[in-house]
């Protein structure tokens, strides 16, 4: 319901809206974007978190999530986007929120599942060179345009003087953008990598802690899914079925190690 109320927040310079109610809507979708944030934090909070390729994609995709929403908030206070309106400021917010938030929890999802739906577990040095030059690419690329929006370069305009000053931070940006261009480049060779020389992933659960039922049949499924109907007793059946003792533990109440 709030998604269709903040159109507005885009129109702010052209007098023409209501700016309490669209600045107050805009202001108040923060709100249950910040519930989702903590809600993914605390989902981790005290976890025995292992640093695999999923989770570093997954804790780069939480980073830039968190510098969006902060800039959208920024944007949202009508004197403050007076001054950065159509400028890069609102660029890089925008890369930020869209690019960057969808690629990082695309990536995760890409190597998080790319056992279950090929049968091969992606290379994790890959996996991980694939990462960092993609999270520094990125963040090289579109941090430095904040501040050029705050100091006036406006986008859309083709060309600009020296005397501007934007040069510098100019020149930092398309450096690290070939950076981010060249990311992608370890992920294509791991994906032809393990496609031709991958060892096939002989259990259902190569991560080893799945909680939900694509974890409980092999990498890949057979056409039917299941030979048997897998026993549901939790809302982690897989778990279950790997780790039975666990779930004994947690179904009597009584911990036994």
């Amino acid at each position: 319901g709030l998604s269709v109320t903040v159109w507005a927040h885009h129109m702010y310079v052209t007098g023409g809206v209501l700016l309490p109610f669209f600045s107050f809507m805009t202001f108040l979708i923060a709100v249950p974007t910040g519930v989702k944030f903590f809600n993914w934090i605390g989902t981790m909070w005290k976890g025995s978190l292992s640093f695999e390729t999923p989770m570093l994609w997954t804790v780069g995709f939480l980073i830039t999530f968190v510098f969006g929403g902060l800039t959208g908030v920024i944007l949202a206070s009508p004197p403050m986007d007076f001054h950065v309106s159509d400028s890069y400021f609102v660029v890089a917010h925008f890369h930020y929120v869209v690019f960057g938030t969808v690629v990082f929890a695309m990536f995760a999802g890409f190597h998080f599942w790319w056992p279950k739906f090929t049968g091969k577990m992606l290379d994790e040095r890959l996996g991980k060179i694939t990462f960092w030059t993609l999270f520094t690419g990125f963040h090289g690329t579109f941090l430095v345009q904040h501040w050029l929006g705050a100091n006036g370069m406006l986008r859309r305009i083709p060309d600009y003087l020296a005397a501007d000053g934007f040069t510098t931070l100019n020149t930092v940006s398309s450096i690290f953008s070939f950076l981010l261009g060249m990311s992608i480049l370890p992920f294509f060779y791991n994906v032809w990598k393990t496609a031709k020389y991958g060892k096939k992933v002989e259990t259902a659960d190569p991560w080893g802690y799945g909680r939900s039922l694509e974890w409980a049949t092999s990498c890949p499924p057979p056409r039917h899914n299941f030979r048997t109907l897998p026993r549901i007793r939790s809302e982690s059946p897989a778990f279950d079925l790997h780790h039975p003792e666990i779930a004994r533990e947690v179904e009597s109440g009584v911990r036994v190690r």
